[in-house]
């Protein structure tokens, strides 16, 4: 049994990311819950606590807690997108729905050039106002997702996405400061094929045979364009790494004493 938050529970926000990141720092995480089990909660975790800790001061124990506390209120049904944001009032949980039928497995991002904005790319959330302007001015020019350009003019990652080449029976991922991708973190260690990370430019990444986005909501994502360039399709390889991100997905209430149970006064 888990516990839905109370009305009165000071968990739970109907406050949107943006909502919170406006008012103050915030450090986020957020993944794909499908009935109740979502893909290395554990890694997720441990990032999440580990941010907290550097942005916040916070203890682990404390904010592990916390957090674990959270996921004991997640639906075991359904298809969700819940956020777990800790503010200077502490964590907030944001849940919210996400049906299946809008998961993507294709993608098109913009490559504009722009040095990156970003102050802290390796903490999730922390610079999630200039994120949300830099994914608008993709989505006004007809993508889903924009390349950032580090200021020597390599590339680091998608401003929510990790982005991948494959070329030569491996995975290459940009060198450039990004966020430590726990998906990445699972097709190295259950994909089948090798993960390297190397310096890559903008002509790299349009001249790879195939590239792919990956993050926790929607997992691996064939990209189809970057730009004006298109790529030859490659689902194949898009679903044995998906299956291997799959092979990682664990009821979530298998990482909480008592298998997620709590008296349902406690929020």
């Amino acid at each position: 049994m888990t516990c839905a938050p109370q009305p009165d529970c000071s968990l739970a926000s109907d406050a949107t990311v943006a909502d919170l990141a406006r008012a103050g720092t915030v450090v986020l995480d957020s993944w794909h819950l499908a009935d109740g089990a979502s893909v290395a909660i554990d890694r997720h975790r441990g990032r999440f606590t580990r941010q907290v800790g550097e942005v916040f001061g916070i203890t682990g124990q404390e904010s592990r807690a916390a957090y674990d506390h959270a996921l004991a209120h997640l639906p075991v049904e359904g298809s969700w997108f819940p956020g777990f944001v800790w503010t200077a009032s502490g964590l907030r949980l944001l849940l919210r729905p996400f049906p299946v039928e809008h998961l993507r497995t294709t993608t098109a991002l913009l490559l504009r050039g722009t040095p990156d904005a970003r102050k802290r790319p390796d903490v999730k959330g922390f610079d999630h106002l200039s994120q949300l302007y830099a994914q608008q001015q993709a989505l006004d020019a007809g993508y889903d997702d924009q390349v950032l350009v580090t200021g020597d003019g390599t590339l680091s990652e998608a401003v929510f996405a990790t982005v991948v080449i494959a070329r030569n029976g491996e995975l290459v991922v940009p060198d450039g400061p990004r966020l430590d991708s726990v998906t990445l973190a699972v097709l190295r260690e259950h994909g089948d094929r090798p993960v390297r990370t190397a310096t890559v430019t903008a002509s790299h990444l349009l001249a790879a045979p195939a590239v792919f986005t990956l993050s926790a909501l929607h997992g691996v994502r064939l990209v189809e364009r970057v730009n004006s360039t298109t790529y030859q399709p490659n689902p194949s390889l898009r679903d044995r790494l998906q299956s291997a991100v799959e092979g990682a997905r664990r009821p979530v209430a298998e990482l909480l004493p008592d298998g997620g149970r709590l008296p349902c006064a406690s929020c």
